[in-house]
């Protein structure tokens, strides 16, 4: 609790340097007709493969047809845009998170270049706006049109904005109360701001033949054991179980990946699984390569996290290890997006699933332990599945 407390007041006194820090920034000066458009996309790397295609009807759009489009993002999944997003987005700009939010001198010269830029439009298209991130960004612009949306309803940020930082913004498109799927969620928000019908069904990768590694020619399944939260990890000895069964029971081969961070899990799963044919790729395959990874799969297990979005994305059957956060939001996927998808969750929400998801129980977050759920149910499913992959 008392971090809770030292967080809120961390928070609060950044928000009070920002009063000041504005006093400090160049005037306005917005030049007469100018086509300058600054996209403002923050968080994490699956909240950035669930947006991305979008990217392409600003720029073919009537409303922001002579355009110049520039993508402010983080700095996390930089290599991964500048690779497929290239052709769209006319400039990056990456922001160090981490670095913004701790180091006053970064954030003034962040908060001072992105006044100069002198933007005409600012748009920023995330549910879960942040008063310290996008908000303060859109308000450090000197765009006379700033364009939001009215944002989550997690009631711990909900009157924070409408007090703060909802005046920031000249237009805020209403979202649907009822939980969404959070592709259909950026659907719902740039079918607003286009005033067009979005005819995109799921997320998408175009395949690229260009990578810094050998692509596997052998058949595989591709494990990732890590994740961003500690809440969604799922034990190495239970990854080890699965991955020993798919090399012995369905005749593959199991690369498991992830970033350089995740080696000691990696590791831990390649010792435990006891087994030549389970190989660590693990810091080995970078964040670029990864579609190209995922697409050469007959199958990926993971935890909730940004590799089951590169596997529905590339068409690949998944199966996914969750306690159930965000449950109707980031998961499970409706089955109109991609119908190759199965999720694992601890009893207490399979059991009452329909009902959980009926009263939105977990749409915020939960506290259930990702442990309670045994190797011997995502085999299970794996097995009861077998004929829908790509075996």
């Amino acid at each position: 609790m008392l971090k809770v407390y030292k967080k809120k007041l961390a928070n609060f006194f950044l928000f009070l340097v920002d009063q000041i820090l504005f006093l400090f920034l160049p005037s306005p000066q917005n030049e007469t007709g100018k086509k300058t458009l600054l996209v403002l996309r923050l968080d994490s790397i699956g909240d950035y493969v669930l947006f991305r295609n979008y990217l392409e009807f600003i720029k073919r759009s009537k409303k922001y047809d002579g355009y110049a489009i520039t993508l402010c993002g983080n700095i996390l999944w930089k290599d991964l845009a500048e690779k497929y997003d290239a052709h769209i987005v006319d400039e990056f700009i990456w922001l160090e998170r981490a670095k913004f939010f701790s180091n006053i001198f970064y954030r003034f010269d962040f908060l001072k270049r992105i006044r100069l830029k002198q933007f005409s439009v600012v748009i920023d298209p995330t549910y879960s706006r942040e008063i310290l991130f996008g908000d303060t960004l859109a308000k450090a612009s000197s765009a006379l049109e700033k364009i939001g949306c009215t944002g989550s309803l997690d009631s711990h940020a909900k009157w924070k904005r409408k007090l703060l930082t909802d005046k920031v913004y000249n237009k805020l498109y209403a979202s649907v109360e009822r939980n969404l799927f959070e592709f259909n969620r950026n659907k719902e928000f740039f079918e607003h701001l286009l005033d067009e019908k979005i005819e995109i069904q799921k997320p998408f990768f175009i395949s690229s033949s260009k990578t810094e590694f050998e692509l596997p020619s052998f058949r595989c399944a591709v494990v990732f054991p890590g994740a961003s939260d500690p809440k969604r990890i799922w034990t190495p000895k239970s990854f080890a179980v699965v991955s020993k069964f798919i090399t012995e029971h369905l005749g593959l081969r199991v690369i498991l990946s992830g970033s350089q961070n995740e080696l000691s899990l990696s590791t831990q799963v390649k010792q435990l699984s006891a087994s030549e044919k389970v190989e660590d790729w693990c810091g080995k395959v970078k964040l670029e390569d990864l579609p190209e990874l995922v697409s050469r799969a007959s199958f990926v297990v993971a935890n909730e996290t940004s590799a089951i979005h590169f596997a529905a994305a590339a068409g690949i059957p998944f199966f996914c290890i969750s306690n159930g956060n965000h449950l109707g939001r980031f998961n499970p996927y409706p089955s109109e997006i991609f119908d190759n998808a199965f999720f694992i969750y601890p009893e207490e929400v399979e059991k009452n699933f329909t009902e959980i998801v009926r009263d939105e129980k977990f749409r915020f977050t939960s506290e259930l332990d990702i442990n309670t759920i045994t190797p011997d149910r995502v085999i299970a499913l794996i097995e009861k599945q077998k004929n829908t992959l790509r075996l």
